[in-house]
């Protein structure tokens, strides 16, 4: 990965520990996005998304949806994200080139459940609806071994968010209704990864004597210590929809979600051996810090049709805005420690998925879909803090009705990675190579009730 210029008088891991405050990227959809709202949609590898307006979820996907929803709605669920990734290390070294020591690295990714809440309702004479959906539109969650050879760029990486999304529907006409509404995001996170101190002692632009690093032990992989970081943040977007009935049982959606920008604010906390502590104060020391996370818009486009009185089909483009994202920049309140960051270089991403649902003779609706999920990330931008990789995603659910105005929903995915090869170099002049290996598997239930 590729570090911004900064000043001559820090030392090169110093950028690294500073480095690590960038936002973490890699999750259950491409880049860091979560799709994880409506089990129903999900079960058909979300190719409803902004045409099935069938449940309270639309209130997200497609505000204009709500249109269609009888009366008071009312939708709650979770997602329960199981995934498995490993690394497998083909010849990382150090700053020296010697053999950079560590464990590989498996079960990388702790298991996440992701809550979702919605509600709708029509408020004047079948024409406007009003409703809040609450969701976690992006997130991650991954941690490495102490003991990884991965530790100088990614130890522990954890981004949460949630999303508050008022949102107001008008049908215009029998064929046409629009939606918009208004996010208020909070975003959270938390990273760590190790320092190297015998590596920056040796890259020292100006040394502070001769023969100091190894007086003082100094020495690569022989003088780790570790750095965490966190950092929070508000911040508001906006949402915007149409919904178009071609004929009974045919429609065509059409949504957009802003960008939302982030400023996240927190604070940088370093673990340094004595000795480091001794030759590198002020810096490496606790001090605040800041940084900008540039959140993607992105268009997705549904359709919905009717085949027969049991069987239906679904199909979905979404093109996220990811080239955003090209860099990030920290600033830190301590002088000693100049700003830094990194390029992430991300490009534009589609996602593209077809899906179906039937009604069986036991009044049971199952479904299944496929997606195959472009990632922003390339083999020249990806990371260990960023392990993402194109996939695939089956999907699987079902619908079932077990007392009167209540339904429960059921869906599942299996995501198929493509093999994520890395060859980084960090600030320090540690070169990490090798491979992740990754697949999840994803569980939704929710449970709607229709008054």
């Amino acid at each position: 990965m590729r570090i911004l210029p900064i000043s001559k008088t820090i030392l090169a891991c110093g950028a690294a520990a500073a480095a690590i405050t960038a936002i973490p990227v890699a999750a259950h959809a491409e880049g860091f996005r979560l799709s994880l709202y409506s089990a129903r949609d999900f079960g058909m590898a979300n190719s409803g998304n902004a045409a099935l307006a069938d449940d309270a979820s639309t209130v997200f996907t497609n505000p204009a949806g709500m249109t269609r929803l009888q009366g008071m709605q009312a939708m709650a669920g979770v997602h329960a994200v199981y995934g498995d990734g490993s690394f497998v290390n083909q010849g990382s070294t150090d700053a020296l080139g010697a053999p950079l020591q560590g464990t590989d690295g498996s079960g990388i990714y702790n298991d996440s459940y992701i809550p979702s809440g919605f509600f709708s309702m029509p408020v004047l004479e079948d024409r406007m609806w009003v409703g809040i959906g609450v969701t976690v539109p992006y997130g991650l969650n991954i941690e490495y071994p102490d003991s990884s050879v991965t530790r100088y760029q990614n130890l522990r990486t954890e981004l949460q968010t949630i999303d508050i999304n008022p949102s107001v529907a008008w049908k215009v006409n029998e064929w046409l209704s629009v939606g918009a509404g208004v996010s208020a995001q909070y975003a959270d996170a938390t990273l760590r990864n190790a320092i190297d101190f015998g590596a920056a002692c040796l890259s020292q632009v100006e040394p502070v004597a001769p023969g100091t690093c190894v007086q003082t032990g100094l020495l690569p992989q022989q003088a780790d210590g570790q750095v965490t970081v966190e950092g929070d943040d508000w911040s508001y977007g906006w949402n915007a929809g149409a919904l178009i009935s071609f004929a009974e049982g045919t429609r065509l959606g059409v949504s957009y979600r802003s960008a939302i920008d982030h400023t996240l604010t927190g604070d940088a906390t370093f673990d340094a051996p004595p000795a480091a502590q001794a030759v590198f104060n002020p810096a490496f020391t606790d001090t605040d810090g800041s940084a900008d996370l540039d959140l993607p818009d992105r268009w997705s486009v549904s359709l919905y049709h009717q085949i027969t009185e049991r069987l239906a089909m679904t199909g979905d483009v979404t093109w996220t805005r990811w080239s955003r994202l090209q860099d990030l920049t920290v600033e830190f309140d301590n002088p000693a420690q100049p700003d830094s960051g990194e390029i992430l270089g991300y490009r534009n991403a589609v996602r593209a998925s077809l899906g179906a649902e039937y009604m069986t003779d036991w009044n049971v609706m199952v479904r299944g879909g496929v997606a195959v999920d472009q990632s922003p990330s390339t083999a020249d931008t990806r990371s260990a803090r960023a392990p993402d990789s194109n996939r695939t995603v089956l999907a699987l659910g079902a619908s079932w009705a077990p007392a009167q105005n209540w339904i429960l929903d059921l869906g599942y995915q299996h995501l198929f990675f493509d093999d994520a090869p890395l060859d980084q170099v960090g600030p320090a002049g540690e070169r990490l190579v090798g491979e992740f290996d990754n697949s999840a598997n994803v569980v939704g239930l929710s449970l709607r009730w229709v008054r």
